[in-house]
């Protein structure tokens, strides 16, 4: 057998060409079955001494090595949010197709200004190489400020067509849950699917992230009236069906509890003789008040309740404490690779939004893919245009992709130029999946704190048109200056700011000039070279006190030295192993570039890079007695702070 300059890519034609056959199933209404797929399904194959593909049959071996291979197939495609349907033809075989709209949302046209927005809102959010992204930006994505699942895609279809949804899902222990989803909040960098269990009858969040397979939609429907969307709308984290409001009383300093009572609705400050500050706030639920004076940790003395006192009392002395396997003996599954079926999408959708077509070079920038690799993706795709009757009898593409060449005689290495041509306008395909609308609509939410544009408002309405108004996004109140500090960026000003960081309770006085913003886990990160510190810093824009004076900035200060500022936690530093309850799981799924393990008592072991030790003490601090450091040069993380904690009460 000749070799094949695909050969370093197994499968990839294989699933490409698997998805398009079974989508062209659904639109021709008959179902294929596995013998029929084995058969019929070629693939492209370019031989070293030849510049023009072969077809190959794409299954080849005996039938236990076909099996394998077509139900890894589907697995992938599951995978990325496709739903394959399983049915029994009129002549009792079981065939396969996929609903094309179970993963694709209807075409969205946007005007120039509405992509404009978009694509700064986009920005704005720090969304990473995978989704929406990649149609509207030209450079390379950053890293990613938001909770990307691809478990998004179904629970939003199932949203709109009001179908029950089944899917295993992680919470103290794994277990299967059978759903009737109303909708998904996003709170706090978190995005939660709000549903109604079957059966029970009793509203309930589930973390996307916490969710172990992929989400099936059932073909039972469901009616939904109107105390239930109100009950679904009132949904939140730490909801309880009877709330008990725990009225919690600390001291601090005056710096401290003035940024308390920003970020805090309602809280209140009184000031002592002494010096110390009194704040009082309201909380709706005790874990809540507890996890604010965990938050807080040497900054606040617990004044009262005394329950509350006598709980942080129990949960301090049991900080990273208890017994765990040896980091080195911890098994963690290999990073991902990227997906083939995955990369295609995202180039298909940035060629169908480019009307002039894009490069291999600007692709291959775009997408942080090798250029030989672009060349291979969109080769493929270019073979499977309509016009060429030679593929499977295939009819119905509703478009096909041209190739246009600088340099035909160099056609291995010509930068050659990609673009679409629609066979009707009518049949224009979508370039969206449903969880690209999601990160659509998150990100112009966002950005309508940071300005006011007409655009943003009529884009979302289109998004929503087309989705039922899936989702709510629940905005921070505590960001009062994220406006004009993001007006700073834009207008290239320096700033005088005062500023508490994460670690002190005094503020600072500091001369910032803000390059960039970005939103990660819930909170406005501001990236600004501070002439304070003569060097690059990045702020939390809710623990700037105040804006004490505006310039314009001095001087050019050249590229910032850290190219992903926001995530730089999970890029250096030691590597630490956590082993933990599932219940705080919560705590360490945010971090970037975390693995996961699960153990064989059932709990869950996370391991990350650390660039400073303080921010493990305060994660083991808010973990409690549901986490222990198996790492041995951390053994002792969070203790010196929780004795100190202790020592105030």
């Amino acid at each position: 057998m000749s070799a094949s300059r695909a050969a370093a890519e197994p499968g990839r034609e294989r699933v490409v060409a698997l998805v398009l056959l079974l989508q062209r199933a659904w639109a021709e209404r008959r179902a294929l079955t596995q013998e029929e797929i084995v058969r019929d399904l070629t693939v492209d194959e370019y031989p070293v001494t030849s510049k023009s593909p072969r077809k190959v049959r794409a299954y080849e071996g005996n039938d236990a090595a076909v099996r394998q291979k077509f139900e890894r197939d589907k697995a992938r495609i599951r995978d990325l949010g496709f739903q394959i349907e399983t049915v029994v033809r009129a002549d009792d075989l079981t065939g396969y197709q996929i609903d094309p709209s179970s993963g694709y949302a209807p075409p969205l046209h946007f005007t120039r200004d509405e992509s404009r927005v978009v694509a700064t809102a986009l920005g704005f959010c720090g969304f990473g190489k995978s989704g929406a992204f990649s149609v509207f930006n030209e450079g390379p994505a950053g890293d990613g400020g938001l909770e990307f699942s691809a478990y998004l895609t179904p629970a939003i279809r199932a949203i709109k067509v009001r179908r029950t949804l089944r899917f295993d899902y992680q919470s103290s222990v794994r277990k299967e849950r059978v759903v009737e989803p109303l909708e998904i909040l996003h709170q706090g960098g978190t995005s939660y699917l709000v549903a109604r269990e079957v059966g029970a009858g009793m509203i309930k969040g589930y973390r996307f992230s916490r969710m172990t397979s992929m989400p099936v939609v059932l073909d039972e429907s469901f009616h939904v009236d109107e105390a239930t969307r109100e009950l679904a709308a009132s949904w939140r984290p730490q909801y309880q069906r009877r709330p008990t409001p725990i009225d919690v009383v600390v001291w601090t300093n005056r710096d401290y509890a003035d940024l308390l009572v920003r970020q805090y609705d309602g809280a209140t400050a009184a000031h002592k003789k002494d010096g110390r500050v009194e704040v009082g706030i309201t909380f709706d639920s005790p874990h809540a008040a507890l996890r604010f004076v965990l938050e807080g940790a040497q900054r606040v003395r617990l004044v009262s309740p005394k329950s509350l006192i006598k709980e942080l009392r129990q949960w301090l002395v049991r900080v990273n404490r208890g017994k765990t396997p040896s980091a080195q003996d911890i098994k963690f599954t290999s990073a991902t690779a990227g997906d083939v079926l995955g990369q295609t999408l995202q180039l298909l959708h940035a060629v169908y939004n480019a009307e002039d077509g894009l490069r291999i070079s600007e692709l291959a920038n775009r997408f942080s893919l090798a250029p030989e690799l672009v060349r291979s993706i969109m080769g493929r795709l270019v073979t499977m245009e309509p016009m060429v009757g030679a593929f499977d009898g295939a009819t119905g593409f509703a478009a096909r992709i041209i190739k246009d060449c600088d340099d035909w005689d160099h056609e291995d290495t010509d930068d050659s130029t990609y673009r679409v041509e629609f066979v009707s306008e009518d049949d224009e395909p979508s370039s969206f999946m449903w969880r690209d609308l999601f990160e659509l609509n998150v990100a112009l939410r966002e950005a309508s704190r940071l300005f006011e544009d007409p655009a943003i408002f009529s884009a979302i309405d289109k998004i929503e048109e087309v989705t039922s108004h899936f989702m709510r996004v629940e905005h921070p109140h505590n960001e009062q200056l994220l406006s004009q500090v993001y007006e700073a960026v834009t207008r290239h000003e320096q700033l005088k700011i005062t500023y508490v960081s994460g670690t002190t309770e005094v503020a600072e006085e500091r001369c910032i000039e803000p390059t960039e913003v970005k939103v990660l886990n819930g909170h406005s990160y501001v990236r600004a070279y501070c002439l304070t510190r003569d060097d690059w810093r990045t702020f939390r824009v809710d623990r700037i006190g105040k804006i004490l004076a505006k310039s314009p900035a001095s001087e050019p200060r050249g590229a910032d030295p850290v190219a992903n500022w926001l995530t730089a936690v999970a890029e250096e530093g030691d590597e630490v192993v956590v082993v933990l309850e599932g219940y705080v799981r919560y705590l360490f799924e945010p971090l970037p570039g975390a693995r996961w393990a699960t153990l064989a008592d059932g709990r869950h072991a996370v391991r990350f890079h650390l660039s400073d030790p303080a921010f493990l003490d305060h994660l083991m601090i808010l973990a409690g007695p549901a986490a222990v450091v198996a790492t041995e040069k951390y053994a002792t993380a969070g203790h010196d702070v929780a004795q100190r904690m202790l020592s105030q009460l």
